[in-house]
């Protein structure tokens, strides 16, 4: 399932969604001095990133629904293992695991965003 060639390689591993080569951005997720820098293009295919001015301002989309699932995976989890569990306290849970992991969403909304108009290339593979 998570083999060279998917989607979902690509997205996990946050390589190139054409060669699945290439790394995808500058640095990790919680380099917070780089946070969310894509590279230019990928180093094996020369895939330019950026197609576009304001190419990656639709991952904002992607963005929000991937913390509204974090949301409503979090309230679900709560209900099933702690239902006894102020609301008040499942607020500020959820808000906490927000906080902790909003480079990761932020890193993965813009691998996600050009996945969806980019396909794999099996010249490169």
């Amino acid at each position: 399932m998570l083999k060279k060639g998917t989607k979902l390689f690509s997205i996990l591993k946050m390589r190139c969604p054409k060669c699945n080569k290439g790394r995808f951005y500058e640095s990790h997720p919680y380099n917070l001095k780089k946070i969310g820098e894509v590279k230019k293009e990928c180093n094996n295919c020369n895939l330019k990133y950026d197609m576009e001015p304001g190419f990656f301002q639709g991952s904002y989309y992607v963005s929000y629904g991937l913390g509204v699932a974090l949301f409503v995976a979090i309230f679900v989890l709560k209900m099933l293992i702690l239902p006894d569990l102020a609301y008040l306290s499942t607020l500020i849970l959820m808000v906490v695991v927000l906080l902790i992991l909003a480079p990761l969403l932020f890193a993965l909304s813009k691998i996600i965003w050009i996945n969806l108009f980019v396909s794999f290339d099996n010249t490169y593979f």
